[in-house]
């Protein structure tokens, strides 16, 4: 049974940092989409690109931070330590789930300039410390569209470090907003099975 908590500030090393998801963050939030509105589609693909953005990335971050606080769901921003405290994507732990048998659905959102340096990779490696230090074991699940390339490499680095799987080689159906759409599914059980027996 998973321990209700809020959610955390975590430390990512000494050049990043992880906080709690909040409304003022709406600002960093939209330029970022801005840049790249493909690629935040595919990580929030709920967002409807025909309807105002802006609103959508408010209602979704006020949401995050009531939820967060209670402990239903973690997310948190990724923010570079430098003078800006320049923004860097989100991370977190929802309670949609796709299959029956998991605790969490694992999400990540990173900026076009700050992709492919492990950011996401290390960020959710830290979030997964964090939950296994409760002494819980949980599997998460992380869903992935397949023309979302860096979502998927950070996947596979995930589940080469975490002893996770995919459900199948097929993609499975999701239903966002009236539509299906087809996604990779890949699990991770926590703690890690590192393959080793205590007993002898």
């Amino acid at each position: 049974m998973m321990i209700t908590r809020a959610t955390p500030s975590l430390r990512l090393g000494s050049d990043f940092i992880l906080r709690p998801v909040h409304r003022r963050l709406l600002k960093s939030v939209v330029e970022a989409y801005q840049e790249d509105p493909e690629g935040a589609v595919s990580a929030l693909p709920w967002l409807k690109s025909e309807e105002d953005v802006s609103l959508q990335m408010s209602d979704f971050l006020f949401e995050l931070e009531i939820h967060s606080n209670t402990g239903r769901i973690h997310f948190w921003s990724i923010h570079e330590k430098n003078e800006s405290d320049s923004f860097v994507g989100m991370v977190g732990l929802g309670d949609e789930l796709v299959l029956k048998e998991t605790d969490w659905n694992l999400g990540y959102w990173v900026r076009p300039q700050y992709r492919r340096k492990g950011i996401a990779f290390r960020a959710v490696s830290e979030i997964f410390e964090w939950l296994i230090s409760k002494d819980e074991e949980l599997l998460v699940e992380v869903t992935v569209h397949p023309h979302n390339d860096a979502g998927l490499s950070t996947s596979h680095a995930i589940c080469r470090e975490w002893g996770g799987v995919e459900v199948s080689p097929d993609l499975h159906p999701i239903v966002i907003d009236n539509r299906t759409v087809l996604h990779h599914i890949h699990v991770i059980p926590l703690p890690r099975d590192d393959g080793v027996d205590e007993t002898e």
